[in-house]
């Protein structure tokens, strides 16, 4: 059960995330096992969701609580290290984060996002060649 409410909360965030425009079109959001791309990919932006986690601990004598992490990838090659592009793709990662602030998906559980951790930019991958890397983690809770 755990596993497919991990796959189902992530197909809900790709859905969440393509009502969310960037340069006046909707995210390019795919839920992905293993979100890896070659750098030419990388041109383009790419957002990526992927299942990474899940905690259970017991609630009460009849039901379990489970913790969900979903993370979100932010990835686009930059022609260079320039800070307007930066900053752009930053306040993207922000304004997706902002989104899921209290966000419940009712028709899975009640799962309620209660918690988002940003790692804002990814310091290694701006070394030559430049990639703008970002990863927000998505913490959902679920009572089972």
């Amino acid at each position: 059960m755990a596993n497919s409410t991990a796959l189902n909360i992530a197909d809900a965030v790709v859905e969440t995330l393509k009502t969310i425009t960037y340069n006046d079109s909707a995210l390019p959001a795919v839920r992905s096992l293993f979100p890896f791309y070659e750098l030419k990919e990388l041109k383009t932006l790419k957002i990526s969701v992927v299942p990474r986690a899940v905690a259970c601990a017991n609630f009460d004598r009849s039901a379990s609580e489970f913790n969900y992490e979903i993370d979100i990838a932010v990835q686009k090659a930059v022609a260079s290290t320039n800070d307007v592009e930066l900053e752009q793709l930053m306040n993207l990662v922000l304004t997706i984060a902002k989104t899921f602030r209290r966000k419940v998906y009712a028709n899975l559980g009640g799962a309620s996002c209660f918690k988002q951790d940003v790692e804002l930019i990814s310091a290694e991958h701006i070394q030559p060649p430049p990639v703008f890397t970002s990863v927000i983690t998505l913490h959902f809770k679920v009572i089972e």
